[in-house]
């Protein structure tokens, strides 16, 4: 019977420590709500100020681009798959992922990308070059991701460097 109890504690303690990593716990949603507050509070003001920057433009949807190379290659579909290179920031200037600093370009298809880039990527032609300033609904929204925090307006530099063909499933047979 006490070993009973002690594993069942135990299985008690596991979960709880569990429920604290990932980020489950009442007191760890109630302090999500402030922080997103702030956030969208910030990224307000900062995508204000940043759409009077010379050569930005503003969409409907809210993104600000800044073209800062014109490609000349072909256009990639909603559908294609892309390779990119890209820099993500969050609005005070500091980086959370870089591809050419890691020296390995990411390859996807544009339908698996965040809302904020599919538009901007079937948008562009392969060379291409652009400053992007998302709002949160087109990031990662009020769940954030990792490093990003939730309702984040993020910043990326994001370079099209070719459109892919889909990568095929190989099936081996069993001999």
């Amino acid at each position: 019977m006490l070993r009973w109890v002690f594993w069942s504690c135990l299985g008690l303690v596991m979960v709880w420590l569990v429920a604290q990593s990932v980020g489950i716990t009442p007191a760890q949603k109630q302090a999500v709500t402030p922080l997103a507050g702030l956030n969208r509070e910030e990224g307000d003001a900062f995508r204000r100020q940043q759409a009077q920057q010379p050569g930005v433009v503003q969409l409907p949807d809210g993104t600000l681009v800044q073209v800062l190379t014109e490609g000349r290659g072909p256009r990639p579909g909603p559908d294609s798959w892309v390779r990119v290179h890209y820099r993500g920031q969050h609005i005070d200037g500091r980086e959370f992922d870089n591809t050419w600093r890691r020296r390995a370009p990411a390859s996807f298809p544009i339908d698996q990308a965040i809302p904020g880039w599919r538009t901007i990527l079937s948008n562009m032609t392969a060379g291409s070059r652009v400053r992007l300033v998302l709002p949160p609904e087109l990031g990662y929204g009020r769940a954030g991701s990792g490093p990003i925090g939730p309702d984040e307006t993020l910043v990326f530099e994001l370079e099209l460097l070719e459109i892919l063909d889909a990568p095929t499933a190989v099936v081996i047979e069993p001999s």
